[in-house]
């Protein structure tokens, strides 16, 4: 009888490729990431009549889909595997005129499991129109 196979070793940290393409949700939802690191990223995302609620003015599903998106971009910056725990999100105003708005995350804590996300969602003028804690889970790779 032949022994098991061996399992394979786990391969190390993964550097995320962010470049155009990479994630066909944020495509489809017109947001483009500007920049990203382990303790800030920045997204953008462009404002179309897909984007709109029935008031026309921003959808609150597309800042939720933007706070979701800097935070795991931002965890996932360190090269793990990360998924949302939970999210709280406190809507604070919106707007009917913006044709582009972002999303901007700060780490507030990583631990070895958990990294608790603080994200502001803004106009180009500086309007906040959310506020949101996103905690990312790390998974097994």
């Amino acid at each position: 009888m032949a022994a098991p196979a061996a399992k394979p070793e786990k391969e190390g940290k993964q550097k995320m490729n962010f470049e155009k393409g990479w994630n066909p949700f944020m495509e489809y939802n017109g947001i483009e990431v500007q920049s990203v690191s382990t303790e800030k990223s920045v997204l953008c995302a462009t404002i179309g009549k897909n984007s709109e609620n029935p008031y026309g003015m921003i959808h609150g599903g597309l800042i939720c889909t933007m706070i979701d998106c800097v935070a795991g971009i931002t965890a996932r910056a360190d090269g793990n595997p990360y998924v949302t725990q939970d999210s709280y999100v406190n809507f604070l105003s919106n707007s009917a005129e913006e044709e582009r708005i972002y999303a901007e995350s700060d780490v507030i804590r990583r631990g070895k499991t958990i990294v608790a996300v603080h994200v502001r969602v803004y106009t180009p003028g500086g309007k906040d129109l959310a506020d949101g804690i996103v905690n990312m889970f790390r998974i097994e790779s």
